[in-house]
């Protein structure tokens, strides 16, 4: 269960998150939508303090509903996934979605190609952390996928 995880694979999942994925920005618009002073919240991304459980909705909703956050700290290791109620709102600029499909999709090829290099932390074997920074770079792209089937159904 998330509670019993150690402080470091919060904090190093809310960095991730909020800092190394995000555009520039991104963790002080979060901070705002969830009404926490950005000070604190950097707090949680810096191992500083433990991330509470009371945050985890706002910060689901402040994220725009990131599934990422919903897996982390309450599906992960479950048989369970998130299914979207309604469809996801549709790009509004179909040729520059078309494109970061393309680039969403290279991003995972190249972290496969990376992950199984005999160079890789396991050689030829994906490793855990590995195997996880596929996953999320896998998740998005089917995201963004949706969002375009469901601009191209609306057409």
């Amino acid at each position: 269960m998330w509670w019993k995880r150690e402080k470091k694979e919060v904090t190093e999942f809310l960095y991730k998150l909020l800092v190394t994925e995000g555009p520039k920005g991104y963790a002080r618009k979060v901070a705002e939508r969830m009404e926490v002073p950005y000070p604190t919240l950097s707090k949680y991304w810096l191992g500083k303090r433990r991330f509470p459980a009371a945050l985890i909705k706002p910060l689901f909703l402040a994220t725009s509903q990131d599934p990422r956050v919903a897996d982390f700290f309450l599906l992960d290791g479950s048989d369970y996934q998130l299914d979207r109620r309604d469809d996801a709102d549709p790009p509004t600029d179909l040729s520059r979605s078309i494109l970061l499909l393309g680039k969403l999709g290279g991003t995972v090829n190249d972290l496969y190609l990376q992950a199984t290099s005999p160079e890789s932390e396991d050689g030829e074997q994906i490793s855990p952390r590995e195997a996880e920074t596929l996953r999320a770079a896998l998740q998005q792209l089917v995201i963004h996928a949706e969002r375009l089937r469901v601009a191209f159904d609306r057409q």
